[in-house]
């Protein structure tokens, strides 16, 4: 049963230079109970794809295209009925928690308030059901926690508490966008083990945003390449790691650290940066840094090439990348 489909979003952001592209004609669907993985580097538009999911884009930033949740579109929703779904039934676990989370107010309150707003439950029920999201969450003394500020918890700590507020309501689908930024290895593996797990009990749809493609070999069921705001691969995600058929996805692999690589030896680095949004370049976008480019792959769009029965690159060269 799909949950959400996304159809052709694409994401301008208003300049003196005219309408800059930060997100170009990206569509997918998630299924209920499906894990999905996007992958890419810095400024490739992953995050502002979550945003857009949630309604929440920076000012100025248009939307354009469709984002299907039970037959609504939320691209075209007005506000007051954003406000319903948002924090309701689609969830979002943010990269920082610091930044997130209220400084000026309790945990508890933090926690207890979309659950008076989208549950109506009253303070005091409210308060006894934060309790049990924190030991949900795996959090020690939660009790305690309640009356504390963020200032005064550990990164971990903070990110349990996104969690706990993104899961309060039993969302659809949780978005976690760099869920382990900043926090310690250990840390980040409890994290990921708790979030993982709670997908998994509560039947809810995962994306799950990260540059860690281990990470997302583990979790997810499919996976979306995004390159200079575009999906350039997408596929399950052991197919796509078996066969990956696009020059970039085989890049961010080969940046991989390696057990076996010869002591001193220098990790591999896609030559180049992700172009500025404004000056990506006509044709295929990766073609600067791309190893394979040739004349052709300058002149027209690359085709949506069908690598597998659900596997597919944006690349005229997959047939040199096996």
């Amino acid at each position: 049963m799909t949950l959400l489909a996304v159809d052709k979003l694409a994401v301008h952001m208003p300049s003196h230079r005219g309408p800059i592209p930060l997100v170009r004609e990206v569509s997918f669907a998630i299924e209920k109970g499906e894990t999905l993985g996007i992958v890419g580097e810095s400024g490739c538009g992953k995050t502002m794809t979550a945003l857009a999911l949630m309604g929440l884009l920076p000012d100025g930033a248009v939307p354009s295209g469709e984002i299907r949740f039970e037959g609504e579109n939320l691209v075209t929703l007005p506000e007051d009925q954003l406000c319903k779904l948002r924090g309701n039934r689609i969830a979002m676990i943010f990269q920082e928690p610091m930044s997130a989370l209220n400084p000026v107010h309790t945990i508890g309150n933090q926690i207890a308030e979309s659950l008076i707003l989208h549950r109506g439950l009253y303070e005091t029920d409210a308060m006894a059901e934060a309790v049990r999201l924190l030991e949900l969450v795996r959090m020690p003394e939660p009790k305690a926690r309640l009356a504390q500020y963020p200032h005064q918890l550990s990164g971990g700590q903070r990110q349990r508490v996104m969690i706990a507020i993104a899961l309060a309501c039993q969302p659809d689908i949780l978005i976690a966008d760099e869920p382990t930024t900043a926090l310690d290895v250990t840390v980040q593996a409890q994290i990921l083990d708790l979030i993982n797990d709670l997908v998994g009990e509560l039947g809810m749809a995962l994306v799950l945003i990260s540059h860690d493609l281990g990470i997302v070999g583990d979790i997810t069921d499919r996976v979306l390449v995004m390159y200079a705001g575009k999906v350039v691969e997408s596929g399950p995600t052991v197919e796509l790691f078996n066969r990956r058929a696009h020059p970039y996805t085989r890049g961010l692999f080969g940046a991989l650290p390696d057990p076996g690589r010869a002591r001193g030896s220098r990790l591999y680095a896609i030559p180049g940066t992700v172009p500025d949004p404004w000056l990506v370049p006509g044709g295929c976008a990766f073609a600067d840094r791309c190893p394979l480019v040739e004349q052709a792959c300058r002149d027209a769009v690359p085709p949506n090439v069908e690598v597998g029965p659900t596997h597919r690159a944006l690349c005229r060269r997959t047939d040199m990348t096996t």
